[in-house]
């Protein structure tokens, strides 16, 4: 009767699958870790390495990274290069939801002049290396104005219908500079954005794809059912902290736990997550990024089994892990890992939970986390 049982599940986790592939989702496959790429589009991309990402990854965005060409015509062709190697491969569009990124000239220039919330956020920012002050104004979006929804949804059929583009990576969709309106003007606001994306879904068509971030926890899952799915970003976000706060206290537990159960509340309604994990390193640590990239890479090697053995308690089908040290092209994105060539298999079932722990079985592979030591196990079999 197990087998009989574990046999229906993997049955009924395949038949999801295969119902959303018909709907634009990317190819998905429990045979081995399912894997995601999102980086700053490089014009200096090899031709192998658009090789790598063709053969290893079924999803992938191109951000604005740093470039020395037009940033949107320059994403069309890197999708283009991953098509012509693997056309079954999704391709994202990245386009922000909250404010205008200056690399997309293109599309800023039909902004809406009155398109912007009325008040701007101020930030200061210290130059680490002179100690100077200066001052960021952000303008974000007012999502709550047709004109603006109008505008970023033609943008999302722009990215699909001319650049080629399988749809839009949302980073901030849900941000509009919460402390700058009324309560009444964020209602409207969260409203808008929700109208704002399924007009960016009806502009791009049937199989266009909306991904937003972030999800965390019930944060920002309201926006689910009008979108594709979301990223959890920054999966054990001690690590961003300084040294004397990376133990995880109370909230921290509670905040990876509750990224745990969102992605399997989202999986189970047929969202594609993307989970980021980090190998407990980013790109902003001058000192560390010195560092041979070989040694990287070996420090990675040596802490990707908590935040994998994370994701797989969670994951369901349309799931997908991402484990670099940064944003750029050379941060980990064309390197691979062991771990991503053993065979998986599909889940035998959902995760136990006791407390903070948490075990899960695969056909291939036995599964263990324990979130308070910030510690995993995964029993290839």
């Amino acid at each position: 009767m197990k087998h009989a049982a574990a046999r229906l599940f993997a049955l009924l986790f395949a038949t999801c699958m295969s119902a959303h592939a018909e709907e634009g989702y990317p190819a998905f496959s429990w045979d081995r870790v399912p894997v995601y790429a999102h980086f700053g589009y490089d014009p200096a991309l090899k031709p192998e390495q658009y090789d790598f990402l063709a053969k290893h990854f079924s999803l992938v965005s191109f951000a604005a990274g740093s470039m020395r060409e037009e940033v949107e015509k320059g994403i069309a062709k890197g999708a283009a290069e991953i098509k012509k190697r693997n056309p079954s491969v999704k391709v994202l569009f990245y386009f922000a939801g909250d404010i205008l990124h200056s690399p997309f000239t293109l599309s800023n220039e039909s902004f809406p002049k009155d398109g912007f919330i009325e008040k701007p956020s101020v930030r200061k920012l210290t130059d680490p290396k002179t100690g100077r002050q200066t001052e960021q104004v952000r303008h974000y979006f007012d999502k709550s104005k047709p004109v603006t929804r109008e505008w970023w949804a033609g943008v999302a059929e722009k990215a699909v219908k001319e650049y080629g583009c399988d749809g839009i990576f949302a980073d901030g969709l849900a941000s509009f500079g919460h402390n700058l309106v009324t309560p009444e003007k964020e209602a409207a606001i969260r409203e808008g954005i929700k109208t704002m994306s399924k007009l960016a879904k009806e502009k791009m068509g049937p199989k266009g794809l909306l991904i937003f971030n972030p999800l965390h926890g019930e944060e920002n899952s309201e926006y689910l059912p009008v979108t594709d799915g979301a990223m959890i970003d920054n999966f054990d976000r001690t690590m961003f902290l300084k040294d004397a706060d990376k133990e995880p206290g109370a909230k921290d537990l509670d905040m990876m736990a509750g990224d745990i159960e969102a992605m399997i509340k989202a999986s189970k309604a047929g969202k594609i997550i993307i989970f980021k994990a980090w190998p407990g390193f980013h790109q902003k640590d001058k000192e560390l990024m010195k560092r041979p990239h070989e040694e990287l890479m070996k420090i990675a090697a040596k802490n990707i089994t908590f935040p994998l053995a994370s994701f797989l308690i969670a994951a369901g089908p349309n799931c997908y892990f991402q484990y670099t040290w940064g944003w750029s092209s050379d941060n980990g994105t064309f390197d691979w890992y062991p771990e991503f060539d053993k065979p998986l298999g599909a889940p035998k079932g959902d995760a136990t939970r006791d407390g903070f722990k948490y075990k899960r079985e695969f056909e291939h592979a036995s599964v263990f986390v324990d979130l308070e030591t910030k510690t995993g196990r995964i029993d290839w079999k």
